[in-house]
């Protein structure tokens, strides 16, 4: 112990690079992007996702807010209803609908994106 509480990089500046990269980032997903991981994903200039997929900032759940962007970067992505909603519920979507919202730019077969 003795050391800094949060070592650098933090969560906040991992995905301001992603997101900064001149380089594209593609984040795909399989299985559940919650928290953190959805806004890491977010911050991917491309987000792809396998059928099954499920998405969600749960947060609300520990009575706390996202704390890596993902209050900007969600309405940004899927407008601010979609947004809001999935903030103040906790609400999980699944891939049909985060492709519907244009969360994720395409769902693709799990052979094909996960050998």
């Amino acid at each position: 112990l003795g050391g800094p509480a949060f070592a650098s990089p933090t969560l906040n500046e991992v995905i301001a690079a992603l997101e900064q990269s001149t380089l594209p980032t593609i984040a795909a997903i399989h299985g559940t992007a919650l928290g953190g991981g959805l806004e890491t994903a977010l911050g991917c200039h491309w987000r792809v996702a396998t059928p099954r997929a499920r998405f969600g900032l749960p947060e609300v759940h520990l009575g706390i807010l996202p704390g890596a962007g993902g209050t900007q970067r969600l309405p940004r992505v899927v407008g601010v209803e979609t947004a809001t909603d999935m903030m103040t519920s906790g609400r999980m979507i699944g891939a049909d609908e985060a492709l519907r919202a244009g969360m994720v730019t395409a769902l693709l077969d799990t052979a094909v994106t996960m050998p």
